[in-house]
């Protein structure tokens, strides 16, 4: 999957880039770089569980600032999970709108 400017997740909103984006920011939120460049953060949707065991949100930043991905993973990062039609849906919806709100403050996301 590219990295998009715009990202829109199934069942819920669009999220964009921010164009006042910065890398201490992502930093700061606890995004690691990983040896490509990407800075990449997970958060585990099911907090009763361990980061490894839970479904996660997990977002990457190319390296240039420039494209961004979204996407939450079953354990393990194997298979892509839709959180909104998941039997635990309203506790992993709550989750993963307070991390999102956050980016969105932060200036990393734009909801649009």
């Amino acid at each position: 999957m590219a990295f998009n400017k715009i990202v829109t997740v199934p069942d819920d909103a669009t999220y964009k880039l921010s164009d006042n984006i910065k890398k201490y920011t992502l930093g700061d939120l606890g995004f690691i770089t990983n040896n490509a460049g990407v800075h990449v953060l997970h958060r585990a949707l099911e907090p009763e569980k361990s980061l490894v065991n839970a479904i996660q949100l997990k977002i990457s930043v190319n390296q240039e600032l420039t494209g961004f991905k979204i996407s939450t993973l079953s354990a393990g990062d194997v298979v892509r999970v839709n959180i909104f039609k998941n039997n635990n849906a309203e506790e992993m919806t709550k989750l993963y709108h307070f991390f999102m709100t956050e980016l969105v403050a932060r200036n990393v996301l734009e909801k649009i």
